[in-house]
């Protein structure tokens, strides 16, 4: 069964790695699959926990081997890109921007806005509780941006940014212009802690993509994009498989399974209120 990439957050605040919003039946169908495949030989467990330091502690660079802002990855982590140090004290908020929710660090999938006007920023569900404050990873100041909203069954969560954000379809090495459809072949992401990876999209089953995609904990709610087109956000993998941690790894990593894109909009809209009929910006 796989499990929900954990946010990197305090231990005391630790949640189940299952989001209680989410039931696991469907993602352990997926899982099933793989394994009846011959992918993979390894039963599930339960992640890791990792404690983390204040958002500025995610601004230091360690230098082994390169800049990493996560815990126990090995990984040069992307940087604060020219047009987020440019607007501030506006903050820039998109695909792939770092958040800071309530104690947990995960990653923007996208940023938009909904049918009523709100800005508004999709991660993964399983990062926050409803009222988390939320801040960007890369804003020193810690100015607060938002508002963790609620979480879905497609393991989809929904931010209600304020008037500090500043939303953009272009954050690092993720630009999009599209949203949804069918999967392709090979797909990317970009994280915080694993930075950007690009692999093979295995499978598909119900509103699930696996992929072998190289990430870790923070990663939660990346983007997964075929060009400049979002295909899903990220949730998590075979916690029993080893994490993606260090480039020295090659492909020996975990499996990634990917919430759709159509099936988080679907949700989204079915359900009403805040971000219901999102779109970029």
């Amino acid at each position: 069964m796989p499990r929900h990439f954990r946010p990197y957050r305090a231990l005391s605040a630790m949640r189940s790695v299952f989001s209680s919003s989410r039931p696991a039946g469907r993602r352990a169908v997926g899982a099933s699959a793989l394994l009846a495949a011959g992918m993979f030989g390894a039963s599930p467990a339960t992640a890791g926990a990792q404690t983390i330091d204040p958002v500025d502690a995610f601004l230091t660079v360690t230098g082994e081997p390169g800049p990493h802002r996560v815990p126990g990855a090995y990984f040069t982590s992307p940087g604060v890109p020219d047009e987020a140090e440019s607007i501030r004290p506006s903050v820039l908020v998109g695909p792939s921007t770092p958040l800071v929710v309530g104690e947990s660090l995960c990653t923007a999938a996208v940023a938009g806005y909904d049918a009523a006007g709100n800005a508004v920023a999709i991660t993964a569900g399983h990062c926050g509780v409803a009222g988390d404050e939320v801040r960007s990873g890369d804003d020193p100041d810690g100015t607060l941006i938002g508002t963790y909203v609620r979480g879905g069954a497609q393991d989809n969560g929904i931010i209600l940014l304020n008037g500090n954000a500043r939303v953009t379809n272009t954050y690092n090495n993720a630009s999009l212009s599209t949203l949804g459809g069918g999967a392709p072949t090979t797909v990317c992401k970009t994280g915080i802690t694993t930075g950007t990876s690009c692999g093979p999209a295995v499978m598909q089953v119900g509103d699930d993509l696996a992929t072998h995609l190289c990430a870790a904990h923070g990663d939660s709610g990346a983007p997964v994009y075929a060009g400049n087109r979002l295909v899903g956000v990220l949730s998590g993998g075979l916690s029993s498989v080893p994490a993606c941690v260090t480039p020295l790894q090659g492909a020996a990593h975990s499996p990634v399974f990917v919430s759709t894109w159509d099936s988080v909009a679907a949700e989204m809209d079915a359900a009403g209120g805040v971000g219901a009929g999102f779109h970029l910006a």
